[in-house]
């Protein structure tokens, strides 16, 4: 078969060969590419074209010279400043400029520049999957096709003119960005003399002109010393990621480190493919294509972009999330029962403003007032909850699933590790869905009983009852999708929570209060400073309160307004309908039809969660770069875990 694919590549080679006589460079390197390309899912992947091509040139001479004579001058003959110094760098116009750029050009292409080493590149490799294949072939058999046609370090002595422009460009690009104030009030100890960011521009010309003067063999050391200024970049572009907790970040700053460190990366690259001796120089040449056949294949994708751009501020918001998901999560025996009492208490609240937001629907209001006065009563329940530190189960998922995501990353992917992790968060929210439901629902029974004996009338009619009800059947109503509906609202009051958080630590919003005139006038100095670490605290959970309580309270009458069918189904305030229905219904109600509303509710709170926690560890794991695979590996640790010891996601076992 191997000697098969040779074969073929001799006729083509020879159409190589004539179509490089006649002149037409472009169309005979386009013929190898087209070659090397899997033709088709069931034929030979491109690993085994390139293996097959380079055993024909072994045996082809003139083929092999003519094709290191095109890999050589196809490159000299275009523009490769452009392409060096912007492919595959992100770019500073801003996210939502960019994003209408990339739109912009697929909906009207630029005129393509002949003459751009970038438009070569588009031209040889134009299917939208190129670059997946070519990053794929193995860099061994790269090696073996670059040895073949002399491209080695002794190959290409000296540095080329664009190459050295190249190198300059991105040495300035990345002094005068690493020196930028937003980055320099982070981290201050750049502005000081030995800042690498000072020093970078003075290595890299240093280097590049010593190709040009009398000093023999001072061509090594300098590298190794602009090298080093390199990567002592790098690091504190890192170390302004790595203590992003105590910074926060924005969407220009995201865009200024993922710019700052793409520029510091090339320049990295191409100063080791200036190397006086060889060391990785086929390796550098190989990455550089690689990055650029990449760059131009998806130059105008969308996901992309908008994956790159949103990575580190989604990673920043699930960070503050997973700092305060700990609470959330039981680990011995004490602490379960500390939970159990805590979702009590969020059992009781719950039940008393489910039943003020019932009494709310016999008022007869305006749709919009409605919507406002049940956004606040739900907005005052979960506030409260939170301030007494009571607890409500379906608020834990978020802020648990990036608790995960967190220790995911500490562990470095150590998938494994986390299995105690997941069942001390399954067995955390069962104890709190137990908790809300025991209280809430008796309750509630009691607040309608209460109603009637005080008022003399029920708290709702029996055809407003029996709608409660029907409302909370899991197979004739749409409760598991209002339950996924409110689901969605948990996840994303779960974000704003963390947004919030970033941004009073990015904008420094504490200190701020803490030494705010009429703060230090009203409470004093300390005063001041309690009053704002309090807000540092405290303010990110009560606006993502806020925020769920008006989603969860005003979506069914908004669903009204808009003629949409929107509601949401939430598992306390569910049970606490279910119970107050009945007491108004004198529970003269069928028992099959009692057992189905029980099931629905217990459904509504599966959904809750899983849409919740789903959503949540879905983006906390994409912003720690958590593939599939790793992920499939974790569903099998835990299946093994119920399997083994299916009670441990119920009850702590005992200690031991």
């Amino acid at each position: 078969m191997r000697y098969a694919h040779a074969s073929r590549w001799s006729n083509r080679l020879v159409r190589v060969v004539a179509t490089a006589d006649e002149g037409r460079a472009r169309e005979a390197v386009r013929l190898v590419v087209d070659g090397v390309r899997p033709s088709s899912e069931a034929g030979p992947d491109a690993a085994t074209n390139l293996a097959a091509l380079c055993e024909a040139l072994e045996t082809a001479p003139e083929a092999r010279r003519t094709l290191a004579r095109l890999v050589r001058e196809l490159p000299s003959r275009t523009h490769a400043v452009p392409a060096l110094t912007e492919s595959g760098i992100p770019s500073n116009e801003g996210f939502v400029t960019e994003l209408w750029s990339r739109i912009e050009r697929r909906v009207l292409p630029p005129v393509p520049d002949p003459g751009d080493l970038r438009e070569l590149v588009r031209a040889l490799f134009p299917r939208r999957n190129d670059h997946l294949w070519v990053a794929g072939i193995p860099e061994s058999d790269w090696r073996r096709l670059l040895t073949l046609l002399d491209v080695t370090a002794a190959s290409f002595p000296g540095v080329g003119e664009e190459l050295a422009l190249s190198i300059r460009i991105l040495a300035h690009h990345v002094s005068s960005l690493g020196l930028s104030p937003e980055i320099t009030s982070r981290l201050p100890d750049l502005e000081r003399i030995d800042s690498p960011f000072l020093h970078l521009g003075h290595e890299v010309l240093g280097y590049l002109e010593s190709f040009d003067n009398d000093v023999e063999g001072d061509e090594e050391p300098l590298l190794e010393q602009a090298l080093a200024t390199v990567a002592r970049c790098r690091a504190a572009v890192q170390r302004l990621r790595a203590e992003k907790h105590e910074h926060g970040t924005s969407l220009h700053l995201t865009s200024l480190s993922f710019r700052l460190l793409a520029l510091i990366d090339r320049l990295d690259l191409l100063l080791h493919l200036t190397e006086p001796v060889e060391r990785d120089f086929q390796g550098s040449a190989i990455r550089l294509c690689r990055e650029l056949v990449q760059a131009e294949g998806t130059r105008d994708h969308l996901v992309p972009h908008l994956r790159s751009s949103a990575d580190l501020l989604a990673f920043q918001m699930v960070e503050h999330a997973a700092r305060k998901g700990s609470r959330y999560i039981a680990s011995g025996r004490s602490e379960y029962g500390r939970f159990l009492r805590s979702s009590m208490g969020g059992g009781l609240i719950v039940a008393l403003f489910a039943m003020a937001k019932v009494a709310m629907g016999a008022w007869t209001l305006p749709l919009g007032v409605e919507a406002l006065l049940y956004g606040i009563n739900y907005s005052l329940c979960f506030v409260l909850i939170y301030l007494t530190g009571a607890t409500l189960a379906t608020k834990q998922p978020a802020m648990t699933a990036n608790t995960i995501a967190r220790s995911l990353g500490e562990e470095g992917h150590d998938l494994s590790g986390l299995e105690e992790l997941v069942v001390r968060v399954w067995r955390s929210q069962f104890v709190s869905f137990v908790g809300n439901l025991v209280v809430a629902f008796p309750v509630a029974i009691l607040v309608a009983l209460a109603v009637f004996e005080l008022g003399g009338a029920p708290l709702a009619g029996p055809e407003k009852a029996r709608s409660l009800l029907e409302g909370l059947h899991p197979w004739r109503s749409g409760a598991l999708v209002y339950a996924g509906v409110a689901g969605v609202l948990l996840f994303l009051a779960g974000l704003v929570s963390g947004w919030v958080d970033n941004r009073l630590i990015y904008r420094r919003v504490p200190d701020r209060v803490a030494h705010h005139p009429l703060a230090v006038r009203a409470f004093g100095a300390s005063g001041a400073r309690r009053v704002a670490d309090a807000l540092g605290a405290k303010l990110g959970v009560v606006v993502g309160n806020v925020f769920l309580g008006f989603g969860l309270g005003s979506m069914g009458t908004l669903g009204e307004i808009l003629g949409l069918p929107l509601d949401i189904r939430h598992i306390a305030f569910a049970s606490a309908q279910f119970g107050s229905s009945l007491h108004v219904l004198d529970y003269q109600v069928e028992t099959a039809f009692i057992a189905q509303i029980a099931l629905g509710v217990a459904l509504i709170g599966l959904v809750n969660f899983l849409v919740s926690f789903g959503l949540s560890l879905a983006v906390a794991l994409e912003s720690r770069g958590v593939t599939f695979g790793e992920t499939r590996r974790l569903l099998v640790h835990l299946l093994a875990r119920l399997r083994r010891r299916p009670l441990d996601w119920f009850f702590p076992p005992p200690a031991r």
